[in-house]
């Protein structure tokens, strides 16, 4: 090998390198919705008749409360992208689980499926009750 292939394979090497290091994977992962607070969240997701909360929890875990005004839809339920696509997508969604890891995928598949308007609850509804925010308990 000469000087020059030496010189240019060195040069390649760095710039992926700093490509690598300057654009952490975080960078290129899906992130889902627009994380609100849950200040924020109980302002726009209780606003304006196109506004609509999706509790993805299981039935189980909706029995132990939820936020005012949600709706069900069980992303582990095996039918999750059949109930969304009933839904309108100029309207705009407010999803929460319980502590956000099933949101980002749940929201992940509402854009695939054209939704455009999604925010997701920070922190997921443990944040919701650690922020002081109330909960429904269903009656039994």
């Amino acid at each position: 090998m000469d000087n020059k292939t030496t010189w240019v394979k060195s040069v390649w090497t760095l710039m992926i390198l700093t490509t690598f290091f300057a654009f952490p994977y975080e960078t290129f992962a899906q992130e889902g919705a627009t994380k609100l607070s849950p200040a924020e969240f109980d302002v726009k997701a209780h606003k304006g008749k196109k506004a609509v909360i999706i509790d993805i929890r299981t039935p189980e875990e909706t029995a132990e409360g939820y936020i005012e005004g949600a709706t069900f839809i069980n992303w582990t339920g095996g039918n999750f992208e059949e109930e969304v696509s009933k839904l309108n997508k100029k309207k705009t969604y407010y999803v929460y689980c319980r502590s956000a890891k099933r949101t980002i995928p749940a929201t992940e598949k509402m854009k695939e499926l054209g939704f455009t308007k999604i925010y997701m609850l920070e922190g997921g509804l443990n944040n919701w009750v650690e922020s002081g925010k109330p909960l429904i308990k269903p009656e039994n």
